[in-house]
């Protein structure tokens, strides 16, 4: 039987309120075993991982103008700009029998079905398979440069891109890599996990075009897989998740209670420099 679910579709906001709500709606989920999916944007902005050192941010020049946060969950750094984010918040009743491990490829299957949908090249979409990938020496520091299980990855060959281009939301971007064919896998979503007294907190982005502030990280649209915005996708991939995971989603917003939750977090965690440099 599909899990109730309340859907909440947001407008761009700054890192510490994006990661506030996020950790509001898994409280929701623990006191009140409300499930909740989450699709938002950002204004555009650095998160580094929870273990990730703060001045790690200083050998990566693109990025050093943007706004810092730190995430709760791990992984590496993410310059969130032109992307689509999903978070689900899941109570404990929701995950009796289920394999938590397993939401990262229902989700990035979800992924691949709403690019088909909007009339993508979903055939060159698929997961990783680690043990299939070179392993670097050193992780890179933007999560999108690492490769874990699950994560979604577009097949070559890729279209050139020329620096007179426009990007997918119609605004003049520099060139992805150097003129000619690429060769290679290139990573366009990835998801990150955290548990909260037996509730569960999934949150992944999907790349959807180059930002620079990341220029060696192109998008579906420099891949030639997609162009499409933020507000056209998120109705769509919604509708995906919603059968990929079983849920019954009802449109909703945040709670006022919920907002006082973010508020205070905001406050108290992400939006103070002890958590953001505490590594």
């Amino acid at each position: 039987m599909p899990l109730n679910c309340r859907l909440i579709i947001d407008e761009p906001a700054d890192g510490a309120w994006n990661m506030a709500v996020d950790e509001a709606l898994v409280e929701s989920a623990v006191a009140e075993g409300v499930a909740t999916l989450r699709l938002y944007q950002w204004r555009p902005t650095l998160s580094l991982g929870y273990f990730q050192k703060y001045a790690e941010r200083e050998s990566h020049a693109a990025s050093a103008a943007l706004p810092c946060v730190r995430r709760s969950s791990g992984g590496g750094a993410l310059v969130h700009d032109r992307e689509l984010t999903y978070s689900l918040a899941l109570p404990a009743t929701a995950l009796t029998g289920v394999d938590t491990r397993s939401l990262y490829c229902q989700a990035h299957k979800a992924v691949i079905a709403a690019v088909a949908e909007l009339g993508g090249d979903a055939s060159r979409l698929s997961l990783c398979d680690p043990e299939k990938q070179p392993r670097p020496e050193r992780e890179p520091f933007l999560c999108f440069q690492r490769r874990a299980d699950g994560d979604l990855l577009v097949e070559g060959p890729f279209p050139d891109q020329q620096e007179s281009q426009e990007d997918a939301i119609g605004e003049p971007r520099p060139s992805a890599m150097a003129a000619g064919a690429i060769r290679g896998r290139y990573k366009v979503c990835g998801s990150a996990q955290r548990k909260r007294r037996g509730a569960l907190l999934q949150h992944g982005g999907v790349l959807l075009a180059q930002s620079p502030a990341a220029p060696e990280l192109p998008g579906l649209a420099e891949l030639g897989v997609l162009a499409v915005n933020p507000a056209e996708l998120a109705p769509v991939l919604a509708g995906r998740l919603e059968v990929a995971l079983d849920l019954s989603c009802q449109l909703g917003v945040l709670r006022p209670t919920e907002a006082a939750t973010a508020r205070r977090i905001v406050a108290d965690k992400y939006g103070a420099d002890a958590w953001l440099r505490r590594h």
